[in-house]
């Protein structure tokens, strides 16, 4: 198989996670800054350094995720104590509404923002495994979409209308998708070893994911009906955390080399 030749974005080699496009093109993503503290940091299309989203942050923040046209986004914040919430903001006002599940093992993990702004879909635990929820633009209206099994890294898909998902609920994490109500679950493909943080193409046809294969980490995408795999990173330690860029040509990932972790984009055509 012919790849293409990866573009380095990022050159600190800090570890880094969860990158997610914005519409503009620009990247938002987990930077771990230190030992105790992790920061949302924004690297503008075309620019090379990267700076920090919200300057004034004191505690962990990571995990973002966008509406289509940009008006609100939501983190996951850490006060410690396993106390994970869901913020969800107001770009133009900077408001804050916050879905806050408590302490223990109720946290709120891997938001994904409805694209038209009027949900949040995440990942929580459950008292048979973990579940798929959503909650209003305010932080109300907790609704449950999944059962059985550990489900978790929801996506929306571009036109709402369905949510990429990975679960245990038949052993091994697979990769799925049901309607954005929880109805007509159904497996995208069966591959042995862990699928994991699946992301949409801009048209919908297609899903990029993460593939645990005999312990090597790489980003694959597939049709929806499972047709069409595709492995689109090779040559690295782990390839992890694709995000599909809005104009459909190209991923961005993070990449382990050499033990540093930097932000890469790589042609899917």
């Amino acid at each position: 198989m012919n790849f293409s030749k990866p573009v380095r974005l990022t050159t600190d080699g800090k570890l880094k996670q969860d990158p997610v496009y914005r519409r503009d093109g620009d990247l938002v993503y987990t930077l771990l800054e230190s030992p105790i503290l992790m920061r949302l940091m924004r690297l503008k299309a075309g620019e090379k350094k990267p700076v920090v989203l919200h300057s004034d942050a004191t505690t962990n923040e990571f995990e973002a995720t966008f509406t289509a046209e940009g008006s609100h986004y939501a983190f996951v914040q850490s006060r410690g104590n396993l106390n994970m919430k869901l913020v969800i903001r107001d770009t133009a006002t900077s408001k804050d509404s916050v879905f806050d599940p408590g302490g223990g093992f109720a946290a709120v993990r891997r938001p994904s923002f409805h694209p038209k702004g009027d949900r949040v879909g995440f990942a929580i635990p459950s008292a048979n495994g973990q579940e798929i929820a959503t909650v209003g633009r305010d932080g109300t209206d907790r609704k449950k979409l999944t059962s059985g099994g550990i489900n978790n890294w929801p996506a929306y898909s571009p036109d709402g209308s369905r949510i990429a998902f990975c679960s245990s609920r038949d052993g091994e994490f697979d990769l799925y998708v049901m309607n954005a109500d929880g109805t007509d679950v159904k497996r995208v493909v069966k591959l042995n070893g862990m699928q994991a943080r699946p992301c949409w193409s801009p048209d919908g046809k297609r899903i990029a994911f993460t593939w645990n294969a005999d312990g090597r980490y790489d980003i694959h995408a597939a049709n929806l009906d499972g047709t069409g795999l595709r492995r689109l990173t090779d040559g690295f330690e782990r390839a992890d955390y694709p995000t599909w860029h809005p104009d459909g040509t190209a991923l961005a990932f993070v990449g382990e080399l050499s033990g540093r972790f930097d932000l890469y984009r790589v042609a899917t055509g």
